[in-house]
């Protein structure tokens, strides 16, 4: 043959029939070539006997499908992962159709199972069983036991489309695709308990394993993390392996990652990737650890029947001490760089903003980059008082007037006043109760449980008894009654509500925190510091912006430029004018090469006012438009009055449009999605074409890189960047700038 670099080559071709079942070996077959003697790998297979397969009847003509199941093992362990095949032969007189071949969706008790692969090209052959030939496709797939017993996989249904030929009476004969429904019948596993004495590090890994750790960044700071890479290699329950942990106490862990596989998850052979971010930590002498402990892992091996434990070897690293005179000082350390320094002749980031420790910090610390742009609303929002009156006396008017509740409840009230029956009296008044007064007032719970027992006294029992009527001074004490626990318990869930209302909205940090936070970040104890910033706000969805720009110094301290960045990115979102978060972000950007929108330098300048700015700018000029020409056309004003309105009406769509261009062209990356749909990049990851399905054409993206989220699909997400990429991305590697529980900022 000539091949596509046009050179020659042979093959030997060789027709192989076993002549009984059983598992058989090709041996190495020796080619002897210019003196050099090659040898082939050896082929390893098995034959089944026919009655493995069953046939199924297809409803055309006399045609039947064999098909069958094959597993590695039909006894497992609890937790032990093995592979089956299922083969089907369909006959070579109905052809397959393009895409036709269906997965089968068998039924699980007591085993676990992933979907069925599709049949790849290459593995469709065609044999001949019994002088009749057929085409064979082999769906695949892995199955674990969940418990000891039985396990049965299957019944399975399954559809095929083939091609058939048919004869129209006015086409004549034409292929169409022709549906053929299959149920495969059930096979059965034993499952068998693991033995007892699991060692104390077992975690359910069921197979053979082998574990490696490695650690790039092993020089590092007392209060810095570095990052540990766990690779866990072999064959066995691979998609449910857990972290192994550490032999010693002498490290805290961070974080901990289990990173895609690079491999179909049916494999049970292959490897899975932890990553650990950990830090060190100093024992009762106040050392440090030498090295990373080893880790431990153990499993069960079923092959023998035993408990394995391997363990990795240390890993030396070099830990330089936090000077201990820095933790004396009481002010924070000279900033080397300064506010306004380009991004990339910056060295580091910015300094801590220092926080003051007294009670009214947040009026003095959130604030005071927005007073200056406050002065500028003192004019739009002079001119929109005017207009907005009068929807402000109808909203005073509107506050004043009952509720649509309060009119139901009087009107019930009054229609109870009119009835005279004994029973249907009662029967309303508890009603109202009920509806009303649930939970009641505990001043009045007895008065009202009484009218409810007597409620249930009268009406809920079997008699004939004729209708009575009520006495009037017994209607008049119960109606009152229910008129003052009504108006009691309005009272009480209007301030229930107010009080959670004020309790909500005035939350009133710690200064002690901010003081043991400003102390720790002058020490170098960056993770102590954001454990103490992160407890004045626990939520740490948008705290104060000062207090959020120092949380993201902490996580720039700790090696975590994704999270810095976030945090930075919502200080924006709270404060646009915020310079220090500006700057530090950028720099961050440059050093990590993000992929972020890049704006104009004149774009730039739109920053020295918050976006709100520029919509006042916008909606008061469309005010003052609309007033000055209803006062030109309604008022008729006198010579110079006239001509202010006029100019009015000329210069104000004017500013509008330019509040409406600034708006728009603000560099708060809106253009690219909204804030909504933004999220960044936390660590350096790869961006794949599918989800579940990672391949060599990916794409690397580095920290800090903004997203816009298009799709979810169960633990991925569909992304796009801003230089045009998409791609699927597991949501543990992003985070959206705005978190899911919170309501969009405007």
């Amino acid at each position: 043959m000539l091949n596509a670099q046009r050179q020659f080559t042979t093959a030997y071709l060789f027709r192989v029939t076993p002549a009984i079942p059983g598992k058989y070996t090709l041996p190495p077959i020796a080619i002897r070539s210019r003196g050099v003697t090659h040898y082939t790998q050896p082929i390893h297979f098995q034959v089944h006997p026919l009655n493995s397969l069953f046939k199924l009847p297809t409803g055309i003509g006399n045609h039947q499908i064999l098909a069958g199941w094959f597993p590695d093992k039909t006894t497992l362990y609890e937790k032990e992962s093995c592979h089956i095949s299922l083969k089907l032969y369909v006959p070579i007189q109905l052809p397959i159709a393009l895409n036709g071949w269906g997965l089968p969706t068998p039924a699980k008790d007591n085993c676990l199972a992933w979907r069925f692969s599709f049949p790849k090209p290459h593995e469709i052959s065609q044999v001949t069983i019994d002088g009749i030939s057929y085409r064979t496709a082999t769906f695949s797939t892995s199955l674990s036991g969940i418990r000891p017993g039985t396990a049965t996989f299957g019944p399975a249904p399954m559809r095929i489309m083939v091609r058939q030929s048919v004869v129209d009476p006015l086409r004549g004969s034409r292929l169409t695709n022709t549906p053929i429904h299959l149920t495969l019948p059930a096979t059965s596993f034993k499952i068998l308990p693991l033995p007892k004495g699991a060692p104390p590090h077992f975690t359910g890994a069921v197979g053979q394993f082998s574990i490696q750790a490695s650690c790039q960044k092993t020089d590092i700071l007392e209060n810095a993390s570095t990052e540990v890479i766990l690779n866990i290699r072999g064959s066995g329950n691979l998609e449910t392996l857990h972290v192994p942990s550490f032999s010693e106490d002498t490290w805290k862990i961070i974080d901990s990652t289990k990173l895609e596989r690079n491999t179909d998850r049916r494999a049970i052979d292959g490897t899975v990737t932890f990553r650990q971010l950990i830090r060190p930590k100093t024992n009762a002498h106040g050392a440090l650890p030498e090295t990373i402990p080893s880790y431990i892992f153990s499993y069960f091996d079923p092959s023998d029947h035993a408990y394995h434990t391997i363990t990795t070897p240390p890993i030396p690293v070099h830990i330089t001490p936090s000077p201990k005179s820095e933790k004396q000082q009481k002010t924070p350390p000279a900033v080397s760089e300064k506010l306004g320094t380009a991004p990339e002749e910056m060295r580091d980031i910015l300094g801590f903003i220092h926080l003051s420790d007294s009670d009214d910090f947040l009026k003095k610390n959130t604030s005071h980059h927005r007073t200056f742009s406050w002065i500028w609303h003192l004019i739009p929002a002079s001119l929109a008082f005017i207009v907005l009156i009068t929807p402000l006396l109808k909203k005073i008017k509107t506050s004043r007037s009952r509720t649509p509740d309060a009119i139901a409840r009087k009107k019930e009230l009054a229609n109870l006043s009119q009835e005279s029956n004994l029973f249907n009296f009662y029967r309303q008044a508890g009603r109202f109760i009920e509806q009303w007064l649930s939970p009641p007032p505990a001043e009045m719970s007895s008065d009202l449980q009484e009218v409810l027992a007597k409620r249930d006294s009268l009406c809920f029992k079997a008699t004939n008894e004729p209708p009575k009527e009520i006495s009037p001074q017994q209607k008049k004490a119960i109606l009152a009654l229910l008129k003052r626990a009504s108006k009691l318990c309005l009272f009480l869930i209007l301030f229930i509500t107010s009080q959670q209302s004020t309790q909500a909205n005035q939350p009133e940090p710690t200064p002690q925190l901010l003081h043991k936070a400003q102390n720790a970040c002058q020490s170098g104890d960056y993770q102590q510091a954001l454990t103490y910033y992160q407890s004045v706000y626990p939520t740490n969805a948008l705290p104060p912006s000062d207090i959020l720009y120092n949380i993201g110094n902490c996580y720039y301290h700790l090696d975590q430029p994704g999270l810095a960045a976030l945090a930075w990115r919502r200080v924006l979102i709270q404060d646009p004018t915020h310079p220090q978060a500006e700057q530090n972000l950028r720099f961050l950007e440059f050093n990590n090469q993000s992929i972020v929108p890049h704006y104009a330098a004149w774009q730039r300048h739109l920053l020295r006012f918050p976006p709100s700015t520029y919509s006042i700018l916008f909606y008061v000029s469309i005010w003052i438009f609309v007033l000055s020409l209803l006062t030109l056309i309604v008022l008729r004003p006198q010579r110079k009055l006239a001509i202010l309105n006029i100019s009015l009406i000329v210069l104000s769509p004017i500013t509008a449009s330019l509040g409406w261009m600034a708006q728009h062209w603000y560099p708060d990356d809106h253009l690219f999605a909204p804030i909504s749909q933004q999220a960044l990049v936390l660590k350096k990851t790869t961006l794949y074409p599918e989800p579940h399905h990672q391949t060599n054409h990916s794409t690397e993206l580095p920290p800090a890189t903004l997203l816009r989220i298009d799709a979810t699909r169960g633990p991925w997400i569909h992304v796009s960047t801003c230089d045009q990429h998409q791609g699927w991305l597991p949501k543990t590697e992003i985070a959206p700038i705005i978190p899911p529980s919170e309501e969009t900022v405007q």
